[in-house]
């Protein structure tokens, strides 16, 4: 059975589609395009069955069920356990899905403890025993938001941009490596204390569009223990999405 999968994020829309445990294709779409996106699928196997997570809002929930109006989304919200992950949240149901998603994904590629970072538009950082317990994490404001929220309480600093650099000498170096060190010491910070809790190293698995931009600026102990990995929340999506159809075959 063909299964698309939908992570509706702050910024864009990422999909995937499966045939069983096969993914047939993947792609990203901007919100003011999603009226063509069955047209982008129309290639592959017709879609039987739809699973997201959205925390883009109502009215991209809305678009996209009519995207696909013959067919009912099972949307994703967070619980007290699914897929071999607890959630320690103090109320459960209040973790975002896409988090959640990323945790459930994170699990079923990794059963170490697991720092599970997600740098989008905004970054959290969140901590997995090894044992599959949610312990709990950080959101900070994403790379583009400290940027932006620092041109909109200032006169005179704007947007410029700058190159990462040991000692920045320009405003936009300075703006630019000021919000990567903010992030990378977030996870610097998250990683010490899953290890303090743990006894022992943790894996870092770093997913998001800002990846990229973060991983070179971790300090060298936490770059040895990262693992770089696309569409985190999409595995996540995919493994509740296979666990689905393995129970309606034993059914």
């Amino acid at each position: 059975m063909s299964c698309l999968l939908l992570d509706a994020g702050n910024t864009r829309l990422k999909w995937a589609l499966l045939d069983g445990p096969h993914w047939l294709a993947q792609g990203v779409c901007a919100y003011a395009e999603l009226a063509g996106l069955p047209a982008q699928l129309a290639p592959w196997p017709a879609v039987q069955r739809i699973l997201a997570c959205n925390v883009a809002g109502p009215t991209v929930a809305e678009q996209l069920a009519a995207c696909w109006p013959a067919l009912s989304i099972s949307w994703l919200k967070s619980s007290a356990a699914q897929a071999g992950v607890r959630n320690g949240y103090l109320r459960p149901e209040q973790l975002g899905a896409d988090r959640w998603a990323a945790l459930i994904g994170a699990r079923a590629l990794r059963q170490t403890d697991l720092l599970v970072v997600m740098a989008g538009t905004a970054m959290t950082v969140d901590a997995l025993s090894s044992t599959g317990e949610f312990l709990g994490g950080v959101i900070v404001p994403g790379f583009r938001l400290m940027r932006e929220a620092l041109a909109r309480g200032t006169a005179d600093l704007g947007l410029p941009d700058g190159a990462t650099a040991t000692f920045a000498r320009s405003t936009g170096e300075a703006i630019v490596n000021g919000a990567l060190a903010a992030l990378s010491g977030a996870i610097a910070q998250q990683y010490a204390q899953l290890s303090a809790h743990s006894g022992h190293s943790a894996q870092i698995l770093l997913s998001g569009g800002d990846a990229a931009r973060i991983a070179p600026c971790l300090p060298p102990a936490l770059a040895a223990q990262l693992i770089r990995i696309d569409n985190l929340v999409l595995h996540g999506l995919a493994q509740l999405a296979q666990r689905d159809s393995n129970q309606e075959a034993s059914a």
